[in-house]
């Protein structure tokens, strides 16, 4: 069963702000992420709450995402561009 896709509107501002090819590279992966989240975390981190985030870097963003099980969401919270 699919998840549900939620992204902060921080995280929709700081694309707007990219390329148009950056952007569609961004969402694939967000819809990607959605489909199977688990496969996508490429490390974890905490939060400021001490939820543990999976973090994949692609494409030299680092997208920063919560996998709620129980409500069946995935939540983009955070994205930033990679340390290279």
């Amino acid at each position: 069963m699919k998840y549900r896709l939620l992204i902060a509107v921080d995280v929709l501002d700081f694309t707007a702000a990219l390329t148009r090819r950056e952007q569609e590279v961004l969402w694939k992966r967000f819809r990607e992420i959605r489909e199977y989240p688990h496969q996508y975390s490429d490390y974890r981190e905490p939060d400021s709450e001490g939820r543990l985030l999976g973090v994949h870097v692609h494409a030299g963003f680092a997208i920063h995402f919560w996998e709620d099980g129980a409500d069946r969401h995935v939540k983009i919270l955070h994205l930033c561009r990679a340390d290279r």
